[in-house]
């Protein structure tokens, strides 16, 4: 693969230039397919999604939840077929950044951009909310320590994870190997107790499929499961420093989402098969924090339950890593480009880290964390709110990414590569992803908390921001022609 891409810009006026090297320096890493699934798993935080959002999916899915998971993984899968097959003719790094602006044009990719971090941003100081809160109750709570407040350990952690990221990624990848192991570990544990233990010949699969379900419900049950696969597109987020990332980018990414989604079908059918469907619904619907712990103190042992506990927060800590490592380099691509500052698209000169980016995504977690002083009492309830606004935008950055490589594949047609991957697999999985935020915004209320003007004003809120990217870049093309020639990660 040359240096010099001739896809780096789509038609429309737009002068393509070379994917070249900067001259701030690169990122430098060394990144197996392995280090990028387990990043894409840290994110996902496979433990925190098993206890604490299982149970939604269960809620509207019945028995049929593990389908909605399986549905959730084939929407992802074709949408990962056909960004893989893209980023083998587009090494731009910059992940949805770049494919946007390569498929539909350097507005579109800006905004995209923008819309990138506004999500990322929002689920990720929100998740230090919820760190905070799951390290309270298990050093207060559970093991009868100190009664310090939920957010000096919010802080701790944002102190501590913005170190890792001022590192080289390496550092980062040691730490959600390990911790990802021992979450996965304790999952699969309770996976086996229950196919060994469990009455199966209680459960057939007549009644495990046979609850009638309302037809807005399995959509939402999709909705939930597709929020435990957030964050799968970290691999070519970290194409810079990954070894021989023509290869192990899309390699990882397809991998990530099949690897994620047989285990949450898994698990999702053993969690419901721990209870029956009668009770695994009932459970859900009224005590849904409690769900996983119960199933895995009675199929494991009260001591599991315990191990939990812990675990729970190292799941959210490895996921912030993954978050905010990702939402850094997104900084670092912008700055790269010159969109915001030069100076955040600096790399360490010794770990090849993006540490002035890293630096000051730290400071704007911090800044939008303050919003949960407004009732410290309770951070989980905004927690829940922020968390869904999140997925929102980010949901409507992969539509917009999916409508990328469709628009793609029909300007630039590859004729020695299979239709399944250029044509069926890129439309399918936009339809999907089209009819996913379809769902998610008619129960806009489920998922964010907010009803009525606030709802309609986060959407609005959500469409200036991309907006505003798209107007940004124009004035670019006016003001510094030489900036709106780099959008979109195309000239190093």
């Amino acid at each position: 693969m040359t240096s010099t891409n001739k896809f780096a810009s789509p038609s429309g006026g737009d002068t393509p230039v070379a994917a070249g090297s900067s001259a701030k320096g690169k990122l430098k890493g060394r990144m197996t397919t392995l280090d990028l699934v387990l990043t894409v798993l840290a994110c996902a935080a496979p433990l925190a999604s098993v206890s604490g959002v299982f149970p939604f999916a269960i809620a509207f899915g019945g028995g049929w939840a593990p389908v909605a998971f399986f549905g959730a993984m084939v929407i992802l899968a074709l949408f990962a077929t056909g960004i893989a097959t893209m980023s083998k003719l587009v090494p731009n790094p910059g992940a949805f950044y770049a494919y946007i602006t390569v498929g539909i044009g350097k507005s579109a990719g800006l905004g995209g951009a923008f819309l990138a971090i506004f999500a990322y941003w929002l689920i990720t100081a929100a998740s230090y909310a919820f760190l905070g809160s799951a390290t309270q109750q298990l050093v207060h709570g559970s093991w009868g320590g100190p009664d310090i407040p939920w957010y000096v350990y919010t802080f701790a952690g944002l102190a501590i994870v913005t170190v890792l990221a001022y590192h080289n990624v390496a550092i980062s990848a040691k730490v959600l190997s390990v911790v990802m192991m021992l979450e996965v570990l304790i999952i699969v544990i309770f996976d086996v107790a229950v196919g060994v233990q469990a009455d199966k010949g209680a459960v057939s699969l007549p009644g495990l499929f046979g609850g009638a379900l309302a037809p807005s419900d399995f959509p939402i049950a999709i909705v939930y499961a597709l929020l435990c696969f957030i964050g799968f597109e970290s691999t070519a987020i970290f194409r810079e420093e990954a070894r021989n990332p023509e290869k192990t980018v899309p390699r990882a990414m397809l991998l990530a989402v099949l690897t994620i989604g047989i285990f949450y079908v898994t698990s999702s059918f053993m969690l419901i098969l721990a209870f029956g469907p009668e009770e695994a619904l009932r459970m859900a619907l009224n005590e849904p924090a409690t769900m996983f712990p119960t199933a895995l103190s009675t199929f494991v042992g009260p001591v599991a339950s315990d191990i939990m506990s812990v675990l729970l927060v190292t799941s959210v800590f490895a996921s912030l890593i993954a978050l905010q490592n990702m939402l850094g380099r997104y900084m670092y691509s912008m700055g790269n480009d010159g969109v915001l500052p030069s100076q955040l698209g600096a790399a360490h000169p010794k770990h090849g880290s993006p540490y002035k980016a890293a630096i000051v995504t730290g400071l704007m977690i911090a800044a939008l964390a303050l919003v949960f002083f407004v009732d410290p009492s309770d951070p989980m309830k905004l927690y829940g709110q922020m968390v869904g606004a999140g997925t929102w935008a980010l949901i409507l950055l992969m539509v917009v990414a999916a409508a990328a490589v469709v628009i793609f594949f029909v300007r630039t047609p590859q004729p020695g590569t299979s239709a399944f991957k250029t044509k069926v697999a890129p439309i399918l999985s936009f339809i999907g992803l089209a009819l996913i935020i379809y769902f998610t915004t008619a129960n806009l209320s489920l998922f964010t908390g907010l009803e009525g003007a606030l709802a309609i004003g986060f959407i609005v809120v959500t469409v200036l921001v991309f907006t505003a990217g798209c107007l940004a870049a124009q004035r670019f093309r006016t003001k510094r022609p030489d900036v709106y020639a780099r959008i979109g990660r195309q000239q190093g």
